[in-house]
């Protein structure tokens, strides 16, 4: 019996061992493969999660984290342009690739509108179509959304309408911008009516249940197009006015079936859906001309109908739109999700192909901002021209003398002696 307990228990002990050997076995296989991955960690801080793997095209796979004690094991580091911190920088760059994902218009991130700034970063994706991953579509996830019917009112509907609203809408509350928005909607109201909701302009009040929360939190609300839907006419003006920007201000009321009264991209001709779906604010000679023509649409339903093939007739005839919707979704090539993810997928693919060159001498091509009003001065010029002095300042710091780290004073004495000597 005794005997018999014995070898039991040298049974049970060789198990746990064997367990206990392909348990560390196992883990250090594990552990090794974690090192060979190619980690991307976001500086900025705009991740949720603290860490996650990723697959890509089913060959690449990326840790992506925001963990900064694995900074010295990180492949790139990714940048996202709105949380950018000058003074908080992965110094010194050396040979690992930066990685700059910034959507937005850059009047949030003017050194990035020069190239001086651009060069610090390997790796680009922002709205220009010259960024090594464009984002130009990121506001259209699919082109079935601009021949959707199911905000569309019929121009008939929309006149019986004009009993109680005007032909006209705007919406905004960001009031101060480097394109002047407000300046050219108050000059069209001097010759049309318009209805402006939000904080700028404002003379009618949003329905209860569209509050400025909830339109931001759902760009594409459906409450939101069916209010749009209703007016013949949207103000659809940018940020600044730069190749390739176009937001939901142009895609918005395309999609509802408004037509959009457009400023923004120079190349918006090469976006829409038909030749004949947007009244473009630069072809007109003055404001005066603009309100004579929207008014002459607004009296014609023959032509009113012509602006609305792309709901009536439900067709596109811009092959460039509709060739860029095939690639995937936002017009990114075999992409089945939000730009983020592709972002961090093309970063992961790049960076194992050792392909991070960027292509482009500049990413962006912005109209510097100017005052259409000559009695009150557009501060977004000097804002505009600060960036210039900001990314040499920059350049000098990062890449000339490539230094560990650097002070808020002593970035800000450089930048007010390029200031002061007009090296800018």
């Amino acid at each position: 019996m005794i005997a018999w307990l014995l070898k039991v228990r040298i049974k049970t002990i060789v198990l746990l061992v064997i367990i206990l050997i392909i348990f560390f076995f196992k883990k250090r296989i594990k552990d090794e493969n974690e090192s060979k991955r190619t980690i991307l960690l976001w500086w900025t801080p705009f991740l949720y999660e603290d860490q996650k793997l990723i697959s890509c095209d089913t060959i690449y796979e990326c840790i992506v984290t925001k963990n900064r004690s694995l900074r010295e094991r990180a492949t790139a580091f990714l940048f996202y342009g709105s949380n950018f911190d000058k003074n908080d920088l992965p110094l010194p760059k050396n040979n690992v690739p930066w990685a700059m994902f910034h959507e937005e218009s850059p009047k949030n991130l003017p050194f990035f509108l020069y190239r001086e700034g651009q060069e610090m970063f390997n790796i680009t994706s922002t709205f220009s179509r010259n960024s090594d991953l464009p984002l130009t579509l990121q506001y259209l996830e699919d082109i079935d959304a601009i021949t959707d019917t199911r905000y569309y009112l019929p121009v008939d509907e929309k006149n019986k309408l004009l009993k109680e609203i005007a032909p006209v809408l705007y919406i905004q509350s960001d009031c101060e911008t480097p394109v002047e928005r407000d300046f050219y909607v108050s000059e069209l109201m001097k010759f049309i009516k318009v209805d402006s909701y939000g904080k700028c302009l404002n003379n009618k009040k949003m329905p209860k249940e569209l509050t400025l929360e909830k339109t931001l939190e759902n760009l594409y609300d459906p409450h939101l197009m069916k209010f749009v839907s209703r007016y013949k006419f949207a103000i659809a003006i940018e940020n600044a006015v730069c190749q390739d920007y176009i937001t939901e201000k142009l895609w918005r009321p395309l999609m509802a079936g408004s037509i959009p009264i457009y400023l923004g991209s120079p190349s918006i001709k090469e976006w829409l859906p038909t030749s004949r779906s947007a009244l473009l604010i630069s072809d007109y000679d003055n404001i005066s001309n603009l309100a004579d023509y929207i008014k002459t649409i607004n009296s014609n339903d023959t032509l009113y109908k012509q602006y609305m093939e792309h709901k009536i007739l439900r067709k596109i005839s811009n092959h460039r739109l509709k060739n860029a919707c095939r690639k995937g979704s936002f017009g990114i090539e075999n992409n089945d999700d939000f730009t983020i993810p592709a972002f961090e997928c093309f970063v992961c693919k790049t960076i194992n192909k050792g392909l991070y060159r960027r292509h482009y001498d500049s990413v962006y091509t912005c109209e510097k901002p100017k005052s259409n009003n000559l009695s009150i001065q557009n501060w977004w010029i000097t804002h505009w021209e600060s960036g210039k002095c900001e990314a040499k300042t920059l350049q000098y710091f990062i890449e000339t003398l490539k230094v560990s780290n650097y002070s808020k004073e002593t970035f800000e004495n450089k930048y007010a002696e390029l200031l002061q000597n007009r090296y800018c």
